[in-house]
C-alpha cells in the first residue's frame, strides 16, 4: 500500500490514535511487565492457527520473556488445545474465536482489574464496538484480535455487466431486483445460472447460518434474552422480526418465489464458491478469508468485493442501522498459566506497543482490528470492503457457536423439506435455548 494517499482527517486521526495507545499502555507495561529475574529466563507458550511467519516480526522484538510459538492447523486446533489444558500443559496465550468465550471463559484470566489506566473506555478508543461485545464479560476484558474479519458481497463483473447491472446492491430490495435480472433457468424452471447462492443450507452455500444470523439481526431481531438465559429470535409467531428475516431468506430456494434463484443440489459436486469460481453464480457471500481459496479455484475471474446489502428501511420507519457480521480470532491468557506475562504480550502482540501496529497486516494482507489502521485502509482496494464493515459489526449472545450455527442450519434444511418456518425456526430457538442452560 506504499501508493495510498490518506486524507488529512485520517492521518489526524491515526496520529491522534497512536498517541493515545502510546501514551496509555506506556503505563501498563510499567505494572504488567515481569520483573528481573536471576533464574531461568521467563518463556512463555503461545498457540494459534496464524502462521508464525505472520508473528515472527512481534515475536522477536518482544523484550520481556522468550516467546514459543506453536501453529496449529486449524481442523484440529480446538482439540488439540482442549486436551493439552485438560492435561495441564497448556498454552499461557491463545486464540479463540470471537463467539467462544461463554465457552471457554472459566478457564481463562481477564485482563487484571488493577489497572487504572486501561479498561473498556481504553478499548473502544482503540477497537472497534464488536471487540468488547465479544470479548468483554461482566465488565472484564478477555482478549484483544489482531484481525476483524466480516462477511461481504462477491460479484461476478461480466456477469453483471451481461444483465445490464452497473453496481452491485446496496439493499436487499435492490438485491431482489439484480436477483430476478441475473437468474437464468431453463423451459422446465430448472436453474442454469444462480443470481446468487442464498436459501440454502450449509449443505451448498459456506456460511449459510452466518448470513441469516446477519439478515436477523439487520431486520432487528433481538437474539436472545437480556440476561443470556434463552434465545428469543422465534418469538412472538408471525409478528417476530426473526421469522420475517428467515422467510426472506428461503425465497429464494422456493421455486414458486420470483426471486428463486438458489437450491442446494444447484452445484452439482461442489459448494457456492465452485459454482462461482466457474462463472455459474454471480453472487457469493464470503469472508475476507475465503478469498485466497476462490482466487487459487479461478485465478482469472473478474469479481471484485461489496458491502453486505442492507435494508432500504427498518420495521416500523426510521434510520437506517447499517449491520454487519464479524467472525475473528482473539488472543486470551490461561488461568492456569502466567498471567501478567501472558497479558503483557497480548497487549504488545495486538497494540500499538510494538512499535508498528501495522505489522501483522502488512505481513499477511488480512483485515485489520485497530481503529487507527481501519482509518489507513479505507481507500485500500483489497481491503476497504472489510475494514470499514468492522466498524458497523455486530455479534450476539452464543453459549456454544458451533451448536447454535448447527441449529440455525437444520431450521434451514427443515423449513426446505416443508415443515412450516415458523416451526423450523421455533425448533432451532428451543436447541439453542437449551445450551444456554
Amino acid at each position: 500500500m506504499s501508493n495510498l494517499k490518506l486524507s488529512q482527517k485520517q492521518v489526524v486521526f491515526i496520529i491522534a490514535g497512536a498517541v493515545l495507545a502510546i501514551g496509555i499502555f506506556a503505563l501498563i507495561f510499567l505494572n504488567l511487565r515481569p520483573t528481573a529475574s536471576k533464574g531461568p529466563a521467563l518463556t512463555l507458550k503461545v498457540w494459534g492457527t496464524e502462521s508464525s511467519g505472520a508473528l515472527q516480526q512481534v515475536i522477536d522484538t518482544y523484550p520481556y520473556a522468550q516467546v514459543s510459538y506453536t501453529q496449529i492447523d486449524p481442523a484440529h486446533y480446538q482439540s488439540e488445545l482442549l486436551a493439552a489444558l485438560a492435561a495441564g500443559n497448556g498454552p499461557d496465550v491463545f486464540e479463540i474465536g470471537n463467539r467462544d468465550l461463554p465457552r471457554f471463559e472459566d478457564i481463562l484470566s481477564p485482563f487484571p482489574s488493577s489497572s487504572s489506566v486501561f479498561g473498556i473506555e481504553q478499548l473502544s478508543q482503540l477497537f472497534p464496538d464488536v471487540v468488547a461485545q465479544d470479548f468483554v464479560a461482566n465488565g472484564r476484558i478477555y482478549g484483544l484480535p489482531l484481525s476483524i474479519d466480516t462477511l461481504a458481497m462477491l460479484y461476478n463483473k461480466d456477469l453483471f455487466n451481461a444483465a445490464g447491472i452497473a453496481e452491485p446492491p446496496a439493499t436487499w430490495d435492490e438485491f431482489d431486483a439484480d436477483v430476478a435480472k441475473l437468474r437464468a433457468v431453463d423451459a422446465a424452471g430448472g436453474l442454469l445460472q444462480a443470481g446468487a447462492a442464498i436459501g440454502g443450507s450449509s449443505a451448498s452455500i459456506p456460511h449459510a447460518a452466518d448470513l441469516l444470523a446477519l439478515i436477523m439481526l439487520q431486520n432487528g431481531t433481538t437474539m436472545t434474552n437480556s440476561a443470556g438465559t434463552s434465545a428469543s429470535f422465534a418469538s412472538a409467531a408471525n409478528k417476530s422480526p426473526g421469522l420475517a428475516a428467515f422467510k426472506f431468506y428461503l425465497q429464494f430456494a422456493n421455486p414458486a418465489s420470483p426471486y428463486y434463484t438458489w437450491n442446494d443440489s444447484f452445484p452439482s459436486g461442489g459448494n457456492a464458491f465452485d459454482s462461482f469460481a466457474e462463472g455459474k453464480t454471480a453472487i457469493v457471500f464470503a469472508y475476507h478469508s475465503d478469498l485466497a481459496a476462490i482466487k487459487a479455484k479461478a485465478p482469472f475471474l473478474n469479481y471484485a468485493v461489496a458491502p453486505m446489502p442492507q435494508l432500504s428501511a427498518p420495521p416500523g420507519g426510521g434510520p437506517v442501522t447499517v449491520v454487519n457480521y464479524p467472525k475473528y480470532l482473539g488472543f486470551v491468557a490461561a488461568k492456569a498459566g502466567q498471567t501478567a506475562a501472558a497479558w503483557n504480550f497480548i497487549l504488545y502482540l495486538t497494540t500499538p506497543l510494538s512499535g508498528d501496529a501495522n505489522a501483522y497486516g502488512a505481513a499477511t494482507g488480512n483485515p485489520p482490528a485497530l481503529r487507527s489502521a481501519i482509518a489507513a485502509d479505507e481507500n485500500s482496494q483489497d481491503l476497504s470492503v472489510f475494514a470499514s464493515q468492522a466498524l458497523t459489526a455486530r455479534s450476539w449472545y452464543e453459549a456454544n457457536s458451533t451448536e447454535d450455527e448447527a441449529a440455525l442450519n437444520t431450521a434451514i434444511e427443515d423449513a426446505e423439506n416443508g415443515q412450516a418456518a415458523s416451526r423450523a425456526l421455533s425448533e432451532a430457538e428451543a436447541a439453542v435455548s437449551a445450551l444456554m442452560q
